[in-house]
């Protein structure tokens, strides 16, 4: 009986290494989250380009309220959840789902996969601490992997303002996760690499300029700065051309709920005028 059962053990251990470790971490809020993983692939499937396979994704997405980041708990594993987004899953699924639909026939292991390359540092899931919550750490990782060009630094008239980004552990009580004093301290060391880190940005007016308008595309991302030193993300959104402006796809402060916004760029950016500085610009690339 022992020989048997040790026997039962090594044939699922080599059936979970088969499949990969990380697919076993993967959580899912409830069965309706895979079916509308798996409907979001279906609308933007055979679409050539992956800039507008994100703004398609995205508009898919409207409606969708408003949410805390569903992998904000003790263990802080991947999670997939649709029924509610936050301004970070919200660009992370529209990108994961994008890069995933590129694939023939994709399916749930597919989206899973560019889920977690988009929302995980190199693209691993290693729980709390592999998560991205500063958009500075977020765009070094996924340049860096080429899931996204920062456009940001090409332009003239660049400019930079240095933050130390250290929101979480400044507000520990906010992430459960940190309650762990090992978790703690290794967020600690990962927030010491952006002390006084400088952040480019364009500025608010820029998005005034036609010639810049003209060169924004469906699917790139706009993340607007906030003035607080210890964090840099006010707002966050994906952009779809109509009528030749620019609009932002984007969880609503005024609604709670994901939506393309009623006005273009330029009238959002001067409605949010007092609340941000700057926006960073990048373009989803494969």
């Amino acid at each position: 009986m022992k020989i048997f059962i040790k026997k039962i053990i090594l044939l699922i251990s080599i059936l979970l290494l088969s499949q990969g470790f990380a697919n076993a971490v993967v959580r899912y809020h409830c069965e309706a989250d895979s079916v509308a993983a798996i409907q979001l692939l279906e609308k933007i499937s055979g679409i050539p380009d992956i800039g507008t396979r994100v703004m398609e994704a995205a508009l898919a997405l409207q409606n969708v309220p408003a949410g805390e980041a569903a992998d904000n708990d003790l263990s802080g594993t991947l999670v997939v959840r649709l029924d509610t987004l936050s301004m970070r899953e919200l660009l992370n699924v529209s990108l994961a789902a994008a890069i995933a639909a590129a694939k023939t026939n994709p399916g749930l292991r597919d989206f899973e996969k560019a889920l977690e390359s988009v929302s995980r540092k190199k693209g691993q899931d290693n729980g709390f601490t592999s998560q991205f919550f500063y958009a500075s750490d977020w765009i070094v990782d996924n340049v860096y992997r080429g899931n996204v060009k920062e456009m940001t630094e090409y332009l003239e008239n660049g400019n930079y303002k240095t933050k130390t980004l250290d929101f979480m552990t400044r507000h520990r009580d906010e992430f459960p996760a940190l309650q762990d004093s090992a978790t703690y301290e290794n967020v600690k060391v990962i927030e010491m690499g952006f002390r006084s880190h400088r952040v480019p940005h364009l500025k608010k007016h820029y998005v005034g300029n036609k010639p810049f308008r003209d060169m924004l595309q469906d699917g790139d991302i706009i993340i607007m700065l906030p003035p607080e030193t210890d964090f840099d993300i006010f707002d966050m959104g994906i952009i779809h051309i109509k009528n030749n402006e620019p609009y932002l796809i984007h969880i609503s402060k005024d609604h709670g709920k994901v939506v393309e916004d009623p006005y273009p760029l330029a009238r959002r950016f001067k409605l949010d005028n007092q609340f941000f500085y700057g926006f960073r610009w990048l373009k989803p690339t494969e």
